[in-house]
């Protein structure tokens, strides 16, 4: 309402004065309605429009909301707009946005407007522009096609019926960022959580602000982001990051990538698959004579024994499994069977998968017992994975035939205090027999 009665006053106030001159309506979308006043017949005002009758008998009909403000300038025809100097904004290598604004449109309807620009000063027109999408006194449009690490010189355009008006020249220069540098360090599946927890390195951002960095991670290859994303952090340098909950029967396939103002750029590929073995048993038939009880503690030490091999090596077997009330706790041969006794302490999981070790080729093998010296495991992986899973070094028998070791030889039940215990001696025994021994997972 107060818009309303200002423009009022201004047009009441105006025609007197200049009651021969042409009335210019100005519009928030650059456009000018010239009136000449001897055409005029009346204005009136009704529910906040501007009804302008003329004396031919027709009317403009103008919302007071849509009047910037109005004049009675007999030069409007000789008026140029009146553009600002443009700001430049996200200017990368080869392309930049502008800001622009239009302080007047001069005395009639500006047709275009937008921002021209050129290597040499005073860009006009004829060089390169870029008009706006839309008439507004404040607008942005996006240039393309520069050149990388190149000055340019810019000016805010205006064109209406008196002609092409320019800004103040402004400059600014293209940079030359590049893509960013990842690394994929490491990936490794856990399976306390069933995720593969991975290490990052950001090399370089490219000379731009990372806004994104992370994993992504795919059953197919050459994941990208499109696929599972993980993303933590914008900065260069080391990191780490996790998958989700992984299936433990696929193979899954992982790049790091980092994305900056440039783009996204991705590390090497590495593939995570949970060690998934394949041991199974037979039992003999004098399990089954021993009696229910004794068949079934053998029977649950064996499913339970499979499962954590299973899980945490790639070992493959049949096992033949026997009872003979001959044998004093439990025995095994390398790639041969397995032997209970009636004692009942040793029909246990942890008893099981000592013997499953024996089996397949720990105490067993001259192999093994070559790196067992003066009582100290000598193979790289395994020794480093101990001390990782449990803090202590990897010893075993210090004699010319080794056969035991520790920790997690399970030489005792009572080394069994969690289910921990169980998943180390699996994860250490595949490292000594297959990693450091290199010795066969099946027959």
């Amino acid at each position: 309402m107060r818009k309303q009665i200002l423009v009022i006053l201004a047009i009441i106030l105006c025609h007197n004065i200049f009651a021969q001159h042409p009335l210019n309506v100005f519009k928030p979308d650059l456009s000018v309605e010239n009136i000449a006043t001897q055409d005029i017949d009346s204005i009136t005002f009704d529910n906040g429009n501007m009804k302008i009758f003329k004396k031919a008998g027709t009317q403009s009909i103008i919302s007071t909301e849509n009047v910037d403000s109005v004049n009675f300038n007999p030069l409007y025809l000789q008026l140029l707009a009146t553009p600002q100097a443009p700001q430049m904004e996200n200017v990368l290598n080869t392309t930049a946005k502008a800001s622009l604004r239009i302080v007047s449109p001069g005395g009639t309807t500006v047709t275009e407007t937008g921002i021209c620009w050129s290597i040499n000063e005073n860009p006009t027109v004829s060089d390169n522009k870029m008009p706006t999408s839309s008439l507004l006194s404040v607008g942005q449009v996006e240039i393309s096609g520069l050149t990388n690490s190149t000055t340019y010189y810019a000016r805010t355009y205006a064109i209406n019926s008196a002609g092409t008006a320019y800004s103040e020249q402004i400059s600014f220069s293209t940079n030359d960022f590049k893509v960013p540098s990842v690394e994929t360090v490491s990936a490794t599946f856990n399976y306390n959580t069933n995720k593969a927890t991975c290490v990052v390195k950001v090399v370089s951002n490219g000379g731009c602000t990372l806004t994104q960095r992370g994993i992504c991670w795919s059953t197919k290859r050459n994941p990208t982001t499109a696929d599972n994303v993980f993303s933590s952090g914008i900065s260069v340098g080391q990191f780490y990051a996790q998958t989700g909950t992984l299936d433990l029967n696929k193979i899954y396939y992982i790049r790091s990538f980092a994305t900056n103002c440039m783009g996204t750029t991705y590390g090497n590929e590495m593939s995570v698959q949970a060690l998934m073995g394949n041991v199974t048993y037979t039992l003999a038939q004098d399990v089954i004579n021993a009696g229910e009880r004794t068949h079934n503690l053998i029977k649950t030490a064996m499913d339970s024994a499979c499962y954590y091999y299973n899980r945490y090596t790639t070992f493959r077997a049949n096992i033949w499994v026997y009872y003979n009330a001959g044998i004093p706790t439990a025995q095994a041969s390398y790639h041969g069977s397995i032997g209970f006794g009636p004692n009942e302490r040793y029909m246990f999981v942890g008893t099981a998968m000592h013997e499953m070790a024996h089996y397949f080729g720990s105490g067993t093998t001259t192999a093994w017992k070559n790196l067992m010296v003066g009582g100290l495991w000598q193979g790289a992986v395994a020794k480093a994975l101990c001390l990782q899973l449990t803090g202590q070094t990897l010893k075993g028998d210090n004699n010319n035939s080794p056969v035991h070791y520790w920790p997690t030889g399970i030489n005792q039940r009572e080394e069994v205090k969690s289910q921990t215990d169980l998943i180390n001696h699996a994860k250490i025994v595949k490292a000594m027999l297959i990693d450091d021994a290199n010795l066969p997972t099946s027959w």
